[in-house]
């Protein structure tokens, strides 16, 4: 029996989990991507070992996002002519994958890696789209527990729930972790350069920290139509930095490892592979309950902290643990942490859902 996963582009997190699951079913896995790349995008990773197809696809690009138009997707499905049907999101190639599933009496598996939180503000018409299409659905796959409560939240049943979390690669960090003492910079910012990553926080936040260490020393990585603002709120706070822009993936452990803190704001990220890096790096990670991996990679107190955005809270914690022998043992924890969270646990939660609908009558 074919499955086809229809999702927007390909990722670096995910690649290994589509050739994991394709092995598993002897090829009998086919992805469809609504684009090779989107403009806000500046990956560059080698593709997995698997089938997949790029629609020929109309976009329009706003506030950042790219928004689907129009597609081939029906074309792409009559040729394949898949048993299942998981979809990956509502732009408007996913939804006529909906439509084609259900005229063409195909299980229908729902994969997301929202949460309640992150599509909290929602319009009503993009809340009863997902309740219509969520209604057909045979299972779901969920990246966290907070999506499967959200999957609750439009009436899935627990048996119908499966989880494919999101994860780094983690054998690419394997021995960069390095001690306290080697790490010249306190505080690591990664990630786009835009509002929704809260960088005018951690350096209201750094700036605090600051008037009790006045040697604190940040490194930033990563590029946006904010760079400019940010490099600029450094220099006039006087923090000293290191800005190595956009990095590639292969070189991210030694970015990582040069670091005491990770520093992980943000007003909405369904998880944030971020934080499963810099846990691979064994850096400490501060967070809010917003972010889809905290108080489940990221645990408070263990391997980091999940706290509200309160620039003097954030401030005082760091400087506390920069100050205290507890970082090593929060390090540790930190590489320990995330080794369950592997491109092949990740494929596993599609298979069992995969394998799940194909035994429904």
């Amino acid at each position: 029996m074919k499955t086809v996963f229809v999702t927007n582009i390909p990722a670096p997190y995910r690649e290994k989990v589509h050739e994991t699951v394709s092995n598993e079913y002897k090829g009998n896995y086919h992805v469809i991507y609504c684009s090779a790349i989107e403009e806000n995008r500046k990956w560059k990773f080698n593709l997995g070992n698997y089938a997949r197809t790029f629609l020929t696809s109309k976009t329009l690009s706003y506030k950042g996002r790219e928004i689907y138009l129009s597609s081939d997707i029906r074309r792409v499905l009559d040729n394949i002519n898949p048993d299942v049907v998981m979809i990956g999101g509502f732009s408007l190639p996913m939804v006529i994958a909906y439509i084609w599933a259900i005229t063409h009496r195909k299980k229908i598996i729902s994969f997301s890696d929202a949460n309640c939180e992150s599509e909290g503000r929602l319009s009503f018409f993009h809340k009863l789209v997902r309740k219509l299409f969520y209604r057909v659905s045979h299972a779901f796959v969920g990246a966290s527990k907070k999506t499967q409560v959200l999957f609750k939240s439009y009436g899935a049943k627990s048996h119908q729930l499966f989880q494919s979390h999101l994860c780094a690669n983690n054998g690419m960090f394997e021995g960069s972790s390095k001690p306290f003492e080697q790490r010249p910079y306190d505080v690591i910012l990664c990630g786009q350069m835009i509002k929704g990553k809260m960088f005018d926080f951690s350096l209201d936040v750094i700036s605090l920290m600051k008037v009790r260490k006045p040697d604190i020393a940040v490194k930033i990585l990563g590029t946006g139509p904010l760079k400019e603002h940010i490099l600029a709120r450094l220099n006039e706070l006087g923090i000293e930095y290191d800005y190595p822009g956009f990095v590639n993936q292969e070189e991210l452990p030694l970015h990582y490892s040069t670091a005491k803190i990770f520093f992980f704001p943000s007003l909405r990220d369904a998880w944030g592979v971020v934080a499963n890096e810099a846990c691979a790096a064994g850096t400490p990670v501060f967070t809010c309950s917003v972010v889809g991996a905290a108080n489940e990679l990221i645990v408070h107190g263990k391997n980091g902290y999940v706290m509200d955005v309160d620039a003097s809270l954030w401030a005082n914690k760091a400087i506390a643990l920069l100050a205290s022998s507890s970082w090593s043992k929060m390090s540790d924890c930190c590489v320990s942490s995330v080794l369950p969270y592997t491109y092949e646990n990740a494929a596993q939660g599609i298979v069992l859902a995969s394998n799940y609908v194909k035994g429904l009558k």
